[in-house]
């Protein structure tokens, strides 16, 4: 009775200890949250966003400005697919930054089941990140590397190629077979960084074709803490009376008007 009892409770404490570890093993990585602001009402004519709005946001006129593109086909085959290569570049930073994504739905909150898809299809990738949207969530695969372009972009081929050069399976097999790339794009946008209610927080504003989107976002390790921030930046968007309820989807936005 004694073996019998011993041997028991190895098997218990070893799936004990397993449980977790593949529990782990399905887990996002990080979720971004985001929440969007009306941008008719705070980006002044100068396409600024006003100073005001920035002080009550824990921010300051200092931004960080970005100039981003993509580079797909002539068909926007990958695009269609769910998959992106951008190539994006800070005024404050020598390198350029590339980036080779795989998108998946979530359905009611279930970010393991699209883990688990996109494990299944090969996008074994660098980071599983869960985009938190007021209305609706998107599992983004990702891998990021980055190159030397000099102080502005590159144009399609040299980005082509320098994407080819960090790609790892299976995004290289999507860029190979690229032979004419076209660059989509490039896009402004400027950074600045603030606090809403001891939560440290990205202000977006992104200039894309003829209007300005507003992002207010911040990255945290948990879907609870991604409800809590979520609620604490809509609360304070809504007293401001600058909240837009609308998700701004950037990436179609941009595939849509260049």
């Amino acid at each position: 009775m004694k073996n019998i009892m011993i041997k028991g409770s190895i098997a218990i404490g070893t799936l004990l200890l397993l449980m977790p570890h593949a529990q782990s093993e399905a887990a996002a990585d990080k979720y971004e949250v985001k929440v969007y602001a009306d941008a008719d009402k705070i980006v002044k004519d100068n396409r600024h966003i006003d100073h005001g709005i920035l002080d009550q946001l824990g921010s300051e006129d200092k931004d960080e400005d970005f100039n981003v593109q993509y580079i797909d086909d002539s068909n926007r085959t990958n695009y269609k697919n769910k998959e992106t290569f951008r190539v994006r570049k800070s005024e404050d930073e020598d390198s350029t930054e590339l980036q080779y994504k795989k998108r998946y739905p979530i359905t009611n909150g279930d970010a393991d089941t699209a883990i688990a898809q996109a494990k299944k299809d090969g996008f074994n990738t660098d980071e599983y990140e869960v985009e938190y949207g007021e209305n609706g969530q998107t599992l983004s695969a990702s891998n990021e590397s980055e190159t030397n372009s000099g102080s502005s972009l590159p144009n399609a081929a040299q980005s082509l190629d320098a994407l080819k050069g960090s790609a790892k399976a299976p995004f290289d097999a999507s860029l190979n077979k690229i032979s004419s790339p076209q660059k989509i794009g490039p896009v402004h946008f400027e950074r600045h960084k603030g606090n809403i209610d001891g939560n440290k927080v990205k202000i977006e504003n992104w200039d894309i074709g003829n209007q300005n989107i507003v992002e207010v976002s911040a990255k945290v390790s948990s879907e609870a803490e991604a409800k809590t921030v979520q609620q604490a930046i809509i609360k304070k968007l809504d007293a401001m009376g600058i909240h837009e309820t609308i998700d701004q989807l950037k990436t179609d936005m941009i595939f849509n008007n260049y």
